[in-house]
């Protein structure tokens, strides 16, 4: 997808941090934006200020634990717009602290939002894009998380590793359909996801703390930063956009060490 001029961009998320960031540079480039979030305030803001760069917005409160949800944005996109031809699959939330400590409601919690929320949205606007058979790009935002695990971050770098899989299944599932799938892996980037805890439903034993990841993004990437870099990936139809080309090493030894354990049965053939 080389011109973004008309085209109907979803956004997941969208109400700020990078989805808002991807939303801004989306309607820079002329596409009409759905912005989708859980915080219906933050979404209306959202989709107010995208108006005011001369492209048509909508605001959808969503909930991607929900399928009823899921559809029901599905189908306020259609009213609104008769179709899509962009998802950015962005939603996500984080918990960190000692792997030891995290419960079963850490656990569901995070890939319920990370990992089962993309799958709904994915799968939802897939089927749409397919009917439609007029191309498409669908963006899903995983992590370098997603590559790199860290038990301080154990149910985040879980659902990240999903969504790569998850992505990757579906660039295949969908390249013959002349439907590109890029995997977002972003860095630090300075969002409000230490604020995830809010989120949680009432009665959930907790085990870590969403606040921990403060230290790690704050002073990152700002998230308007991150919207012009994903423009160019969807450009290019990258299979991975990068933000931070400081995780090259890290990347690096992570394949290096797989590749060792490939090393090991050589002697045996």
């Amino acid at each position: 997808m080389e011109s973004f001029e008309g085209k109907i961009a979803v956004v997941t998320g969208g109400g700020s941090g990078i989805g808002r960031g991807i939303a801004t540079a989306l309607a820079g480039a002329g596409a009409h934006v759905v912005i989708a979030d859980i915080d219906g305030e933050a979404a209306k803001a959202s989709a107010e200020e995208l108006g005011g760069l001369g492209v048509r917005s909508l605001s959808v409160v969503t909930d991607v634990r929900e399928t009823a949800s899921v559809d029901a944005l599905a189908a306020a996109t259609r009213a609104e717009f008769g179709g899509v031809d962009l998802l950015i699959n962005n939603a996500g939330v984080y918990l960190g602290g000692e792997m030891r400590d995290v419960t079963e409601d850490d656990w569901r919690f995070v890939l319920d939002v990370n990992l089962d929320g993309v799958f709904r949205v994915g799968q939802t606007f897939a089927r749409i894009l397919r009917e439609q058979g007029r191309g498409g790009h669908v963006v899903n935002t995983a992590s370098v998380g997603g590559f790199i695990s860290f038990g301080a971050g154990l149910a985040y770098t879980a659902s990240k590793a999903g969504v790569v899989a998850y992505s990757e299944a579906m660039r295949g599932d969908l390249e013959p359909e002349g439907i590109g799938v890029s995997t977002l892996c972003p860095g630090a980037i300075d969002t409000n996801l230490p604020a995830s805890d809010r989120l949680r439903r009432e009665g959930e034993k907790t085990g870590g703390s969403s606040e921990a990841l403060s230290p790690f993004i704050r002073g990152g990437m700002k998230p308007e930063e991150v919207g012009p870099i994903v423009l160019r990936g969807i450009r290019a139809n990258l299979p991975y956009i990068f933000t931070d080309d400081g995780m090259r090493e890290l990347f690096a030894q992570r394949f290096e060490t797989i590749l060792a354990g490939f090393d090991q049965i050589a002697p045996a053939r």
